[in-house]
């Protein structure tokens, strides 16, 4: 009996577990108990989704870009800057799937009204 018990707790377990690796990034401020940005990002298998939650402004901003760096000679400070892959804005309660980004890509989230918060 001890041994059909743990068979089937190895079996229940497996039936569990997702193989798929991902990532979930959370942006989320308020003011005075109110959101004025909550955002979800998640990255699996390639493919991002974004989901605006919350946004003073009713939306919210996001940018996508890479940091490109140009090698130079040991000592030298490198020179790098941001490629902004695309830019685009949610709606509260909306969501987007992205495919094709490269690795190492990079978001920026801000309220529609606080787009200077992703630039740089």
């Amino acid at each position: 009996m001890k041994l059909l018990t743990a068979l089937l707790s190895c079996l229940l377990s497996l039936l569990g577990c997702d193989p798929r690796p991902s990532t979930t990034s959370i942006t989320r401020a308020s003011d005075g108990g109110v959101d004025t940005i909550f955002s979800k990002t998640t990255l699996v298998d390639g493919v991002a989704t974004f989901e605006c939650f919350a946004s003073r402004s009713g939306g919210c901003r996001y940018r996508l870009y890479e940091e490109r760096c140009d090698a130079m000679p040991a000592g030298a400070q490198a020179g790098c800057r941001r490629v902004v892959l695309d830019e685009f804005e949610l709606q509260v309660g909306k969501r987007r799937r992205v495919q094709g980004l490269p690795d190492g890509f990079r978001h920026c989230v801000a309220a529609g009204d606080a787009t200077d918060a992703c630039r740089g």
